[in-house]
């Protein structure tokens, strides 16, 4: 079959669009045919899978504890929408911010000219009245 024959044959060929009724009945059978009683029983049945695969021996901090003192941290109506960011590798801008200062008081430190010394502590100003801003903000939630 040349190409302009295959794509005529492509663009008339009827594609079955998902529906939520395929997708659900996609769900209900599993294993051979065999029901589940509902989507957590199919979560929890590849995570067992997987666990006796042992793709999940190498998880970066396995065996450690939790650290959940970020949470105790952001202000509870923060949470969250934190929670979503931190695990989208976003940070929040306070964070951010506070982060910035540092490195801009490393650079006052090691910066010999007085001229740029001056331009950085000029921007760690403009940072900190940011930072500052944020915080009273949170603290009104608390």
């Amino acid at each position: 079959m040349n190409d302009k024959k295959r794509d005529k044959h492509r663009r008339n060929k009827r594609v079955d669009i998902p529906t939520k009724e395929n997708a659900r009945a996609r769900y209900e059978k599993h294993n051979d045919d065999e029901p589940i009683e509902s989507f957590e029983d199919l979560v929890e049945d590849k995570i067992k899978k997987a666990m006796a695969a042992g793709e999940f021996d190498n998880l970066q901090g396995k065996g450690k504890p939790l650290d959940l003192s970020f949470y105790r941290q952001v202000p509870e109506h923060l949470r969250p929408a934190y929670h979503i960011l931190k695990n989208a590798g976003f940070v929040p801008e306070e964070i951010r911010l506070k982060k910035e200062m540092e490195l801009i008081k490393e650079k006052i430190a090691k910066s010999d000219s007085t001229e740029d010394k001056d331009r950085l502590r000029k921007e760690l100003s403009e940072i900190s009245q940011q930072y500052h801003f944020y915080m009273e903000y949170n603290k009104q939630f608390k």
